[in-house]
């Protein structure tokens, strides 16, 4: 399994409506929540490097989101 580390950055005045956004997406869990900065630190958690790319993308395309970044990536983690 691949697990990634990643800032979400909402736009402004859509934090909540981000994080509910990012909480449906498959393979993706919100962490810690940052109210003032509009962000949120989230966890990708796929199969395939491949996949982790296509749930990163998804969460950037989501209406509420500003911009994602990645933090860290841990390939085959639990191998």
């Amino acid at each position: 399994m691949n697990y990634s580390a990643i800032l979400l950055v909402a736009k402004p005045g859509a934090l909540n409506a981000a994080i509910e956004q990012a909480a449906q997406v498959p393979g993706v869990d919100v962490h810690q929540i940052d109210p003032k900065g509009e962000r949120a630190v989230c966890t990708i958690e796929a199969a395939t490097v491949d996949d982790e790319v296509r749930i990163f993308s998804s969460l950037r395309d989501l209406e509420a989101v500003f911009d994602v970044s990645l933090l860290e990536h841990r390939p085959g983690a639990d191998e």
